[in-house]
C-alpha cells in the first residue's frame, strides 16, 4: 500500500471515531429524553455501521497496492452516507425546539468535531508550510516541526473526541471553557516539545524551512 493511501485510510478511520462519538452522544440524549425502549432502532443501527468501519480498518490497512486506491474510495463513499444518515436522525429527533439551547448545543458538538478531525490532519502538514504552528524554531528543524504537530494533534484529536461526548451532557459555557483549555493545552505542549528537539537536532537549519 503506497504511503499516500494507507494515511487516508488512517484519517477515515479517525473521522469514524468522531462521528461514532457523535452518535453515541446524541443517542444517549435522545434514550434520557424519551427512556431507553423508544429509542428508534436505526440509532442502533448507525451506531453498529460505524463500529464495524472502525472495527474493520486494522484488516484494510493490510491490503495489497493495488487495491489500496478502490478501498479508500470506497470506504470514503460508506463513511459520508453513514455520517450523512446520522445527522439526519439527529436533526430529525435530537435538534428540535427549543431551538436556542439546541443550537448552542449543536454548535458546540460540530466545533469539538471539527478540531477531532484537525487533530486527525495536522500531523501530515507539510514541514515549512504556511499552515500548521510556524515558530522560530519548528521552522528551523524538521524534527521539531514534527515532533510539535504530532504532539498537537495527539491533544486535539483525543481531547476532540473527549469534548464532543460532554458536549451532550454539559452547558454551553462550560464546553467552551474546555474547548479553549483544549487548544491553550495542545499548543502549550507542542511548542515545549518542538522547543526541546529543535535544541536535540544536530541538522537543525540557521535559515527558514526544513
Amino acid at each position: 500500500m503506497t504511503v499516500s493511501a494507507n494515511t487516508g485510510l488512517n484519517f477515515l478511520m479517525k473521522a469514524a471515531l468522531v462521528l461514532l462519538v457523535f452518535q453515541i452522544g446524541v443517542f444517549a440524549t435522545v434514550a434520557l429524553k424519551r427512556g431507553l425502549g423508544d429509542v428508534p432502532t436505526a440509532y442502533s443501527m448507525m451506531i453498529l455501521a460505524t463500529a464495524l468501519f472502525v472495527g474493520s480498518a486494522p484488516a484494510i490497512a493490510r491490503v495489497s497496492r493495488g487495491a489500496a486506491g478502490w478501498l479508500f474510495a470506497s470506504r470514503t463513499a460508506v463513511l459520508a452516507l453513514v455520517a450523512i444518515g446520522s445527522l439526519a436522525l439527529a436533526f430529525r429527533d435530537y435538534m428540535r425546539p427549543p431551538l436556542p439551547a439546541i443550537t448552542m448545543q449543536a454548535v458546540f458538538s460540530i466545533m469539538w468535531a471539527v478540531i477531532a478531525l484537525k487533530g486527525a490532519a495536522v500531523g501530515k502538514f507539510k514541514p515549512g508550510g504556511r499552515i500548521g504552528l510556524c515558530v522560530y524554531w519548528t521552522m528551523h528543524s524538521r524534527l521539531a516541526w514534527e515532533r510539535a504537530h504530532r504532539v498537537l494533534g495527539r491533544v486535539l484529536f483525543w481531547g476532540g473526541l473527549a469534548g464532543l461526548g460532554l458536549s451532550f451532557v454539559v452547558s454551553p459555557p462550560v464546553s467552551f471553557a474546555l474547548f479553549v483549555a483544549t487548544l491553550a493545552t495542545g499548543l502549550a505542549l507542542a511548542l515545549v516539545e518542538s522547543w526541546r528537539s529543535w535544541r536535540r537536532d544536530p541538522d537543525r537549519t540557521s535559515r527558514g524551512g526544513a
